[in-house]
């Protein structure tokens, strides 16, 4: 049996979150391998805060809080294809030593629950790289399933990267038992 994850709480975004969401934007560690190459600038970031707290019909950012009450990252969701009401998402646990602690696995599980459960949605999707094991993984957990890989749909350090699509269906994620362990 896997161990089991840790305890979360997703909330929006405050305004004291605002200097963990600039350095997750800039610092490079914090960023990670596998982020998208662009960095968005500090007064864009604020800008969004203000215009609507990261959180609109388009797009939503919650926060990954811990049991110490302690934001370890963010998950986020948004349109996936402008034909359907498909939601993308995504996750990002900050601080390197945070990682592996099963705070993006919780997170993800915890937005899949949260998104079935709130909107008339019939389908999940996320992309990742094929070399990102870890998100892999946690995509895995959350109950996706690996469709298949699109060629050159990244753009990061100067080349265009493959991702590879993992889906779910309300369906999919009705027969793994709500709220279950998809271990």
């Amino acid at each position: 049996m896997s161990p089991r994850l840790p305890a979360i709480t997703l909330r929006h975004v405050r305004e004291d979150d605002m200097p963990l969401l600039i350095r997750a934007a800039t610092d490079p560690a914090w960023r990670g391998a596998f982020a998208p190459g662009r960095v968005t600038a500090p007064a864009t970031l604020w800008q969004r805060f203000r215009d609507n707290g990261f959180s609109s019909e388009d797009m939503e950012r919650l926060m990954i809080v811990n049991e110490e009450d302690r934001v370890v990252g963010h998950v986020v969701h948004f349109l996936a294809h402008r034909y359907s009401t498909a939601r993308e998402i995504g996750w990002s646990v900050y601080d390197p030593a945070d990682r592996g602690k099963g705070y993006g696995s919780a997170a993800a599980r915890a937005l899949v629950d949260y998104l079935f459960r709130s909107l008339p949605l019939h389908r999940l999707c996320c992309s990742l790289s094929p070399d990102n094991v870890a998100s892999a993984r946690v995509a895995q957990k959350a109950g996706f399933h690996c469709e298949g890989l699109m060629r050159g749909v990244v753009f990061a350090g100067g080349e265009y990267l493959d991702g590879e699509f993992y889906g779910m269906t309300r369906e999919d994620w009705r027969l793994a038992g709500v709220g279950s362990s998809l271990e």
